[in-house]
């Protein structure tokens, strides 16, 4: 399939298939709404996202705040930089990603600030982690930018301590420097 007809397919799929899958799942339980989500959505967005335009040259993985530990003192928010690598969250590897393949990592208060940081550094991909809602929202938002999702684990409360699968980041890093 051309380049044309993959951006038209692209183009439907986030202006009508994301909004209306979006509306019905509120219908549902909110367990049973996640699934369906990750499964429709970003199972479908990642599968959509496998064509590569030539060299790479940014990549921008954007991450919630949740992820680092509650009681932390050091704000990653303003630059990842200040993660002191104690090893209390997914912080400490996700740097040293960051290290090992020269990345631009954000971390985000919320959607507005992921917004204004994928404006800002101009990506050629995305890596997105957050809950399946905020990662459904934030893919629409930023279209046409190209986002690889990776939903975070909640692992006490939403917003507080949650977690990710660092190989899932790394493995799409793979593939997009394949």
């Amino acid at each position: 399939m051309t380049g044309f007809y993959k951006k038209i397919i692209r183009t439907i799929f986030y202006r009508f298939y994301f909004p209306t899958i979006i509306w019905f799942s509120y219908f549902l339980p909110k367990k049973v709404r996640n699934k369906v989500l990750n499964f429709l959505i970003i199972q479908n967005n990642n599968f959509m996202i496998d064509e590569k335009n030539g060299k790479i040259e940014k990549i921008l993985v954007l991450l919630p705040r949740c992820l680092q530990y509650f009681k932390c003192e050091h704000n990653i928010i303003s630059s990842i930089e200040n993660c002191k690598l104690c090893g209390k969250c997914k912080i400490k590897n996700i740097v040293n990603l960051k290290e090992k393949y020269n990345l631009d990592i954000k971390v985000a208060s919320g959607g507005s600030l992921a917004k204004y940081f994928v404006e800002e550094v101009n990506p050629d991909y995305i890596i997105a982690v957050a809950c399946e809602l905020e990662l459904i929202l934030g893919i629409k938002e930023v279209f046409p930018y190209k986002v690889l999702a990776v939903p975070n684990i909640i692992v006490e409360k939403p917003c507080i301590n949650t977690d990710v699968e660092v190989e899932n980041i790394e493995k799409f890093i793979k593939l997009l420097y394949e």
